[in-house]
């Protein structure tokens, strides 16, 4: 599964790795819940994310930006996890039509959170 993880930099601004979630594994979590976004193109501007979280994308595509300009884009199947609760945060914006349905999966232990980075 493809993942983006999102996280506060020393300096405080935010940045992202490309990588995967390992298969198989247990990753501790507290609670689970949804959210849905409407109007379509809505976006959001710099924020830090609230708790360590997964965000596992439904419905959409967003556009996420890092305080260095860095972008990536998530699509249905994608996982984000937001571990920047720190700094400048990030911003987003949605690419679709449609709205963007999502559930949040939030982390016990940020450090057991089955990321692997993609090696380059």
């Amino acid at each position: 599964m493809i993942a983006y993880k999102l996280y506060t930099t020393p300096g405080g601004g935010s940045a992202f790795q490309k990588g995967k979630i390992t298969k198989l594994q247990h990753v501790p979590t507290s609670y689970t819940f949804f959210q849905q976004d409407d109007p379509a193109h809505r976006e959001f501007d710099w924020h830090a994310a609230p708790r360590n979280q997964y965000v596992l994308t439904l419905q959409g595509s967003l556009e996420f930006t890092v305080t260095d300009g860095s972008t990536f884009v998530v699509n249905p199947g994608d996982i984000l996890i937001a571990t920047d609760v720190e700094g400048t945060g990030h911003k987003w914006r949605m690419l679709s039509e449609e709205s963007w349905l999502r559930a949040y999966v939030v982390l016990e232990d940020v450090n057991q959170d089955g990321f692997v980075p993609d090696p380059n």
